[in-house]
């Protein structure tokens, strides 16, 4: 069968002036497709005209199987795309999968689901569930009954087979590049991709819908896969290489064997960045050594409050002074440390915003990324927001994006609070001790100033306007 995979464009404008990272699972799913024709289109090279590109590639490639990628924010666009494909050809089988579709099944195929412009929904980790479909689709009568892990429409309603059990990783193929379409991904000044090393959190935070796709396990991919996925992405002529793993800093002993497999393999001449938690950092100082061999440069540290309350609440397993420490040791290690931090707690009010934005700025890290507290789909935060009635939007989803106020607090109005952490985040480009060591200010100067000065620019129009969303899309 000719497949067409296909990310969403949608991103925040914020994080494309720095970056644009390209979509993880649907490489994954071209690289466990052996016997079928398959092209991969990242839809985020293309924003907002996206119309055009897809247009161009479903008349060029005539795909017999589309599937699509989307997390929550997403989904409304990619219902948009799914119309536009069966509008352009109906034959074409439209399957949708991720973490939207994994969370919201019943949702989706309850009320109104005879309007759903889908096939097929692909619940959980899709390699094995998206393959046996397209083997069974390629046959004169495809029969879905027996595939773990797939939603099918059967006789004007919709069957869900049984769950599929989490996966070896051990058994997955390497991811397939090749498939793509468009390249052009990047950070910072910096050609890159796309790896993992690892899938699954083991921690119960309110906020966060990870452990309704995996429960609370946590498995490695191989040393050996890893090396051979990085050799891969070294051979495309990139540079850099951001990790996406869920909690890359769970297994400290995995995460260690991961370092020091790099430096034995001469692989620490691309830079890597990644996300990791606070706790795992601080508690050990060998495994940042490790890293800084390895040539870790860019780390998003989960620090979300520098208040005990706050994070005690949400369950977060860190402290402020488990935070201080960590950046401590990730500045000591010439590592740039992006400060993720969470405003809209329910006892937030200004002065306490403006307070804990000033201790995370005492952290010296050289990028805040500040987002709102978000109530997403099926997580304990939004059960307990919505019985509180703090949440504003309650069922609009496309707009939570993190970037997109959809909540109040006890004290702040949702206008309030938006403009709020805006007018913080502005004020932080001007703060002398930021700007001083700024990590990104010394190696990649020219991309870096470009990229402030766009998002000022950006942050400042929201604060004059309040106005939360950006350009739209061109479908």
């Amino acid at each position: 069968m000719r497949i067409l995979l296909l990310a969403m464009p949608d991103t925040s404008d914020v994080i494309d002036f720095f970056t644009r990272i390209p979509n993880m699972a649907i490489i994954s799913l071209a690289g466990n497709l052996p016997g079928h024709e398959v092209k991969a289109l990242d839809l985020v090279l293309y924003k907002p005209h996206i119309k055009e590109p897809l247009e161009r590639v479903l008349a060029e490639f005539r795909p017999q199987m589309v599937g699509l990628s989307a997390m929550t924010f997403q989904f409304d666009t990619l219902l948009r795309v799914a119309r536009f494909i069966r509008n352009f050809d109906p034959a074409i089988k439209v399957t949708a999968g991720g973490y939207h579709v994994s969370l919201m099944t019943e949702e989706l195929t309850g009320a109104g689901a005879a309007e759903l412009p889908l096939d097929f929904l692909i619940r959980g980790e899709g390699e094995i569930t998206f393959r046996e479909l397209a083997d069974q689709l390629a046959r004169p009568r495809p029969n879905f009954r027996n595939i773990l892990g797939l939603s099918y429409r059967q006789a004007g309603k919709w069957r869900h087979n049984p769950d599929r059990p989490l996966l070896d990783l051990a058994q997955l193929p390497l991811p397939n590049r090749r498939a793509r379409v468009a390249d052009g991904f990047y950070v910072l000044d910096l050609p890159m991709d796309v790896a993992e090393t690892s899938r699954g959190c083991p921690y119960n935070c309110k906020f966060c819908s990870i452990t309704q796709m995996y429960g609370h396990t946590f498995r490695r991919f191989p040393l050996e896969r890893i090396i051979a996925d990085l050799e891969a992405i070294r051979a495309r002529g990139k540079k850099a290489v951001f990790f996406g793993d869920d909690n890359i800093t769970h297994d400290v002993s995995h995460f260690r064997q991961v370092c020091q497999a790099i430096v034995a393999h001469g692989l620490n001449d691309l830079v890597y960045s990644t996300q990791v938690s606070a706790v795992g950092i601080a508690q050990n100082p060998e495994l940042v050594a490790d890293m800084d061999r390895a040539n870790f440069r860019h780390i998003f540290v989960g620090f979300e409050s520098m208040v005990s309350g706050d994070l005690k609440d949400i369950k977060k397993p860190t402290s402020p002074e488990i935070n201080r420490r960590a950046a401590v040791l990730l500045r000591r290690h010439r590592m740039a440390v992006i400060a993720g931090c969470i405003v809209g707690y329910p006892e937030d009010t200004w002065e306490s915003i403006r307070e804990n934005y000033r201790l995370i700025k005492g952290l010296l890290p050289d990028m805040i990324y500040a987002q709102y507290l978000t109530p997403y789909p099926k997580t304990r935060l939004r059960q307990e927001m919505l019985k509180a009635d703090l949440v504003v939007n309650p069922d609009d989803f496309h707009t939570y994006d993190g970037f997109t106020c959809n909540i109040r607090t006890r004290h702040l109005s949702r206008e309030e609070l938006f403009r709020c952490l805006k007018r913080e985040a502005f004020k932080g480009y001007f703060e002398p001790s930021l700007i001083a060591a700024n990590y990104f200010l010394r190696h990649h100067l020219g991309f870096f100033l470009k990229a402030v000065g766009k998002s000022m620019a950006t942050n400042l129009y929201q604060v004059l306007t309040s106005r939360q969303r950006g350009a739209r899309l061109d479908i």
